[in-house]
């Protein structure tokens, strides 16, 4: 989304590109029309056509024998400061609302920091995995007694729980001893029943 601002910015920084879209919002006009009213070429009006659609500033439809074009309006109705903030905005309203739901399976699912019962969707129960994770020192190494030990605190299927961070690759298991990752992937768990 920074990309497609930065693109439109520099878009509109242009004195002949302005002038186009001050005549498209006065009425759709095809080429020549332009070209005439800016006292223009057809060439000219072309090129700038062409960086004004990619910029996703301006609509073409075919009519008969001319391509008219008109103003996407909807992006027209942005303030300035809508159209930096967005990307910014929607990141932080989506770590809200992520943050939000997984405070809402804890909730649910670990009311007072006791796994009664794992959750059935995937989703779900990868929360309550990286709650129980979170109990675990980053790089350190645990005997199998001392990982089984932690996790039957919260959940009483230590075992389940041990093979799914090991299977997503949170734990690495040698010789009955487990390294937790320091950098663990939380978006891999295709393995979680490993």
């Amino acid at each position: 989304m920074a990309n497609e601002t930065l693109n439109l910015l520099k878009t509109v920084a242009d004195e002949t590109r302005l002038r186009i879209l001050r005549a498209l919002s006065e009425k759709d006009c095809y080429t020549e029309l332009l070209a005439e009213r800016l006292d223009l070429s057809p060439a000219t009006v072309s090129f700038h056509m062409k960086k004004l659609m990619q910029a996703g500033l301006v609509d073409a439809r075919r009519e008969q024998y001319y391509t008219t074009y008109s103003l996407r309006r909807g992006i027209f109705s942005k303030t300035l400061g809508e159209l930096i903030l967005e990307n910014e905005q929607s990141e932080a309203a989506e770590e809200l609302r992520e943050e939000q739901y997984r405070r809402k399976v804890l909730r649910s699912f670990m009311p007072n920091g006791y796994c009664e019962q794992m959750p059935a969707q995937l989703k779900k129960r990868i929360i309550v995995y990286r709650e129980i994770f979170s109990l675990f020192e980053p790089g350190r190494t645990y005997t199998e007694k001392d990982v089984n030990a932690i996790i039957s605190e919260v959940h009483d299927d230590y075992c389940t729980v041990r093979r799914g961070f090991v299977g997503m690759g949170w734990m690495h298991r040698s010789g009955g001893f487990y390294t937790v990752d320091p950098n663990p992937d939380f978006d891999h768990f295709e393995n979680i029943n490993a």
